[in-house]
This record gives structure tokens, sequence and C-alpha cells, in this order.
């Protein structure tokens, strides 16, 4: 799978419903931008015009547009440096480990604070 993500100038998820796509995450963990409706976690994952593009929900002619942006992007490593960044930061075991960790913590003390 990195190969193929690796090799690739971009991903497109034209989902029309989806909550935080894997694939968004592998692909960009890669380096390769994404571009994808503004439905569910997609805009979460997806910073638009930084690591991808955001396209209105169900606009196919903004769909080929996102397309388009990122192929004839003149900074295609800025668009790949930025997908990284957005998994390094985002979506490592360590920083969800650690999401979860501040969460049951918050949670606990709610329950000594009672």
């Amino acid at each position: 799978m990195v190969a193929a993500y690796s090799c690739a100038d971009l991903f497109v998820i034209p989902s029309l419903e989806d909550n935080l796509p894997n694939t968004i995450m592998e692909s960009m963990a890669c380096g390769t931008p994404c571009v994808g409706f503004a439905t569910g976690g997609v805009p979460e994952m997806i910073d638009h015009d930084i690591n991808g593009y955001v396209a209105n929900y169900m606009d196919a002619d903004d769909l080929a547009n996102g397309i388009q942006w990122i192929l004839n992007n003149p900074n295609p490593q800025a668009l790949s440096d930025a997908c990284v960044k957005k998994v390094q930061e985002n979506y490592t075991e360590e920083v969800v480990a650690k999401q979860y960790i501040a969460f049951y913590g918050k949670l606990l003390q709610k329950n000594f604070d009672s």
C-alpha cells in the first residue's frame, strides 16, 4: 500500500458519507495530497489548499477543480510535506493515545468531583 500511495500524484476520495477515512490518513502519511467532498470527517483531515482540496459536497465540477489544483500546483513538495506534518501532528499512535488518556482523565476527574 505504501508503494501505491507514494507513487500517486494524489488520492481522490469521492465518498458522499464517511467519518474519518483511513485511506486519507494512509495517503497523507505517504506524502500524497487528497481531494474529497466536504462531508463527515473529510474536512477535518484535509486542510483545504494546504495538504489537499475539500470540494463542495456533491459538486463533481469542484472535485475536478481540486484534482487540477493538485496536479498543477507549483509547489508539490510543500503539499507533500504538509500531508506528512498533518499525520504526524494528529494521527500517530502516540498523539491518539495521549488524547484518549486526557479524555479518560477528565472523565475520572468528573466522577471524583461529583
